[in-house]
Formats: structure tokens, sequence, C-alpha cells
């Protein structure tokens, strides 16, 4: 089994902390990365890291995507360099037209369909024609005020009405984010660029709303969104801005969504502000499921980490983009997202193994690793040597054990061996093929002239 080859577009803080945690694992390989920041071009991604590379091949940043995005070198980009469907479109169609999946962490990309239709379409069709699976997802949107709710409402019989909040501290993020909140600018500063629509703020409620309203089978008539400035009352110094008394902190979101009679249906809130706690504001992620006979609540406090909570959603949701069928997809399509802590190539579908009971025994066939990635001899390919050597040996199983148990079997011989117990079969496999009609005709033929 070779492990999971993917590839990063976007080394920036999403993109390099991305590849941390790939790196992390065990099954996956960072097979190329992109960028165009050029301080970044010709690094090799364990440098800019700080990490060993335990053996993994030097990965050196280009800014050449067709020197990277291909179908014989990875099996899955991972795209972090916008935010917008629109903007991340010609890249998304480009390693489609490659045969190669995407994950991204663009925030529209979480339910696309919600602004951009049109591109929604193509995209899908491209996927389709070409085989592959598109993914957009991040911790908002993507998971707190619209997958987590979802879920929730699992246990309940009916839902009448939804309010989340995300309450989040803007200062461990980076200068564009903070220009995009309108950080360290005076008030009537942030009013004029609002008015002018220059002030991105959160981007997301859209398609928050449009993944609630999907998976309830509702149907929202009419959607409002409303923006104010948090100005701070004292002095607040964050890495990349000084917040003075009287300009703007952060910003507050709020969302609202009704249905064809003016019921509102969702209501979503989400300020953020550079440290928060300064003026008593305590972080956190809430939701509230009103079932009409009671109240479902949900509190996580502190907040959840917005960088590595978008890093693990975009990292853990890989297998089930490899796994799923070619087109756009979205996330109430696919498996829950979970935190594996296995070896990854078990997660796909062509790897993976039925888990059964066997019994003290059994004659089974276990697997061990006679030598691991990186340890093989010098001489072989280069993917060759990225591959462990394994070894299978037949033996009676000496305890109850399940698939993919770390097992003690006896062989004929008498020795004690140890391995990972596996659902391979002990009897041969191999044949002489099928039969073929063609070869019985030749022997006569043969017969005939000699």
């Amino acid at each position: 089994m070779r492990n999971i080859r993917v590839a990063i577009w976007g080394f920036g803080a999403m993109g390099s902390g991305i590849a941390r945690m790939i790196l992390a694992k065990q099954g996956m390989e960072i097979s190329g990365v992109i960028d165009t920041w050029p301080e970044l071009l010709g690094k090799n991604i364990f440098d800019r890291l700080g990490l060993d590379s335990h053996g993994h091949p030097p990965v050196y940043i280009t800014d050449k995507p067709d020197e990277v995005i291909r179908q014989d070198l990875c099996d899955l980009v991972v795209l972090a360099t916008d935010s917008f469907t629109a903007k991340a479109f010609p890249k998304l169609k480009f390693c489609a037209e490659r045969a190669v999946n995407v994950l991204t962490t663009a925030e529209e990309m979480a339910w696309p369909w919600a602004q951009e239709a049109e591109l929604s379409a193509e995209l899908d069709r491209l996927a389709r024609k070409h085989k592959i699976s598109i993914l957009g997802t991040g911790v908002n949107p993507g998971f707190i005020l619209d997958l987590l709710v979802v879920c929730l409402t699992g246990a309940c019989e009916t839902v009448d009405s939804i309010e989340a909040s995300r309450i989040n501290d803007l200062s461990p993020f980076g200068k564009a984010v903070m220009e995009e909140q309108g950080v360290g600018i005076d008030p009537e500063v942030f009013e004029a660029l609002n008015r002018s629509g220059k002030l991105s703020g959160h981007v997301g409620f859209p398609e928050s709303v449009g993944i609630i309203a999907d998976a309830l089978g509702w149907t929202i008539d009419k959607f409002e969104q409303t923006k104010e400035a948090i100005v701070s009352q004292v002095d607040r110094k964050a890495a990349h801005f000084d917040v003075e008394p009287g300009q703007v902190a952060g910003v507050r979101q709020q969302c609202f969504a009704y249905d064809k009679d003016g019921k509102q249906l969702i209501h979503l809130d989400h300020p953020q502000q550079v440290y928060p706690e300064l003026e008593g504001t305590e972080t956190g992620d809430y939701i509230t499921i009103h079932t009409g006979s009671y109240d479902m609540n949900l509190r996580i406090k502190p907040e959840t980490p917005g960088g590595v909570g978008t890093i693990a959603m975009i990292v853990n949701m890989i297998p089930a983009v490899l796994n799923a069928e070619p087109g756009l997809l979205n996330l109430l399509e696919l498996p829950i997202p979970r935190a594996y802590c296995g070896d990854w190539r078990t997660q796909l579908v062509a790897n993976r193994e039925p888990r059964r009971l066997y019994k003290a025994g059994d004659l089974v066939t276990i697997e061990q690793v006679s030598l691991p990635a990186g340890q093989r001899a010098e001489n072989v390919p280069e993917d060759t040597g990225q591959t462990p050597l394994l070894l299978w040996v037949k033996g009676e199983l000496q305890n109850d054990a399940y698939t993919g148990d770390q097992v003690l079997v006896k062989t004929a011989i008498g020795r004690s061996v140890k391995g990972r117990l596996t659902n391979y079969p002990v009897n041969y496999q191999h044949t002489f093929g099928e039969d073929v009609p063609e070869l019985a005709q030749v022997c006569q033929l043969v017969k005939s002239v000699c």
C-alpha cells in the first residue's frame, strides 16, 4: 500500500499548517507545494516548517502548478488560497482537468450553490467528466455554525427554529484577516468601507444557512445580514495591529433567514474581535435548537480554535473525498468528520478490511513489516523505497482476536510469530487463469503437423 499523496496549493498560515498535520500522520505524504511568494520559491518545506523529514523526500516549493498537479504525482490537492468561489474557480478547474481530487479552504465552497449556482454546476460537470471529487470545508463555515447544528438535530423529533453564535478572538490571525474585519480603523472609516462593500468581514453566512436549510428540508424565502463595528474602550495590542480606545477592535455580523410566511427559521451571530477578554467578553460557541416543546442547548467554552479547526477539518476529510463518487460534494453527503489516529491508508475503501472475529485455533494470515519505508535498499526505485516491505505468515491463532489486532500465531513448523491479523485467505489464490478456447484449437493444429 503506497502512501496517500497530497499536494498543497498555497503555503501561508493555512497551507503550512495543513502540511504540518499531514506529515504527522501515518500513511500520508506531501507530494508537492505551490506558492507565488518569492521568499518561498525553491525552499524545502521541511526547512520552512523546522521539521525533521524522517526519510520523506525533500519537497521544494514551486510557482508552476503543472509541475505538481498531475494524476501520476498526487491523489489530492489542498487549495488554500482564496475565500470566494469565483476566485478559486480557475484553480479548481485546473485541478479537475488534470483528474486530481480537490479539497479547498475557500469559505464559499462549503456550500457554493448559495451564491454561485452556475459555477457550481460547471465544477460538478468537470468533476464528473474527469472522475474526481471536489469539496470545500473549514471550521466556519463547514462545522461550528452549520454541520454541528445539523448533527444535533438528529436527536430532535422536529425543529421549530435555530439560533447559533460563535464569539471568537481575532488576535492569532494575520494582517490580511485583520484588514478584512476592519481592525484598527476609525468607526467612520469602517462605516464608509462597509457601505461601499469593501469590508469583507466574515465570509460564510449564506453557505451555513444553505447547509442547514438543505439538511432540514427548509425553503428560505428571505435572507438578511448585518455588520456592526465593535469599538474598543481600552488599548489592545495584537501581532499585526495596535488598537487604541475609540478604534475598531472587530466586527459583529448576524444573519437572519425566514420562510415564505415571514417566520424566522435561522439566526446566526458571529462577533469577533481582538482580545475580547480585555472588556469582559468570553469566547465560545453556542447552539440552541428550538423544537417547539423544549430547547436543546450546546455550549463550547472557550471557542473552538479557528485556525487549528480549519486545518483539522481539511485533513480529516481527505479519506472521505478520495472514497466519494465523482462530482462537486457537500458535507451532508459524506461521513461525519472525525480525527483518525491510525494508518490513513486503511481508511480508503480499496484498502479497507471488514472487522471480523477469529477464534483461538483458527488458521489465519498475519502481516508483518519486514522493512519500514525509508529503510529499503538504496538501489530500489524511489517509489518502492517509500513503501514498506511486507511479509505474510500463516499460522494457528493463539487467542480470540479481531481483524487488525496484533496477535500471536504458531506456524506449521512450531514457530511463534507476532503480527497484524488480516482477512487474507490462507489458501493459495493463484491459478493458471481462465480457459482460452483458442488454445485448444492451437493444440489440435500443433498435433496435426507433428
